[in-house]
C-alpha cells in the first residue's frame, strides 16, 4: 500500500521538519519555488543542494506518480534528509550523496530541476540542464547574493532558456516582545525560474 500523504494546500510548516545546523528553505520561499517549478503528478525533479530536504519533501508530495532525486554532499545534511523522509513517510525520493557533477550523470531522465546550492558549479549545472531537460522542462534556482543571481541570469540567457523570471523576496516575521509584536526581517532571497525552449529539442 502506498504511504504517500496528501499535500497541504498551503505547504508544510517549517516546524514540521527535523532541523539541525543545516540551512533550510523556509515555507514562504518554498511556496514560490513550487509554483515556479509547475510540478505535475508525474514530474521527475532533481533537487541540487537539498540541505534539510524541505524542498525535496514538499515536491515529493506533489509528484505522487513521479519522483525526486535529492543531491547533497554534506554528511549532516544527508542524515537530516533521511530523517525527514522517514518522518513524512515518503517512498518516491532517492538521495544521491556527492557533488552535482558526479550525481547528475547517474540520473537518466528528469523534467524539473531546482538549484538551492551550487558550490561553484552553477554554470556547469545550468548547461547540463539545457542539454538534458526536455522541451518545456523547468529550472528554478535561489540566490542569497547579487553575484550568484547575476551569474544565474547570465548562464540561463547564454543557454537560450526562455520565460526567464526573477523575483526578489523580502520577508519579515512577527516576534512577540512583551505585549508588542516586533517585525524581524529575514535575508532577501532571489528566485529565478526559466523554461527550456523548443530550440533545444534533440
Amino acid at each position: 500500500m502506498s504511504r504517500q500523504r496528501q499535500v497541504p494546500m498551503w505547504g508544510v510548516p517549517d516546524e514540521a521538519f527535523i532541523r539541525g545546523r543545516v540551512p533550510m528553505t523556509k515555507a514562504e520561499i518554498r511556496g514560490i519555488i513550487m509554483r515556479k517549478l509547475r510540478l505535475r503528478e508525474e514530474s521527475i525533479l532533481v533537487d541540487v543542494g537539498a540541505g534539510t530536504g524541505s524542498v525535496t519533501i514538499e515536491a515529493a508530495m506533489h509528484v505522487s506518480q513521479g519522483s525526486v532525486y535529492a543531491i547533497e554532499y554534506k554528511e549532516e545534511a544527508v542524515e537530516l534528509i533521511k530523517k525527514n523522509i522517514e518522518k513524512f513517510q515518503l517512498e518516491n525520493i532517492q538521495i544521491m550523496t556527492g557533488r552535482a557533477k558526479e550525481q547528475l550523470m547517474e540520473i537518466q531522465t528528469f523534467d524539473r530541476m531546482f538549484i538551492g546550492g551550487s558550490e561553484g558549479e552553477l554554470q556547469w549545472m545550468i548547461r547540463y540542464a539545457a542539454e538534458n531537460l526536455p522541451s518545456k522542462g523547468r529550472i528554478v534556482m535561489t540566490a542569497v547574493t547579487l553575484e550568484t543571481a547575476y551569474e544565474g541570469l547570465q548562464f540561463l540567457k547564454q543557454n537560450e532558456f526562455t520565460e526567464i523570471e526573477t523575483i526578489s523576496v523580502s520577508i519579515a516575521k512577527g516576534r512577540v516582545v512583551g505585549n508588542r509584536t516586533l517585525m524581524e526581517a529575514e535575508n532577501p532571497i532571489t528566485v529565478i525560474s526559466a523554461e527550456r525552449g523548443e530550440q533545444h529539442e534533440r
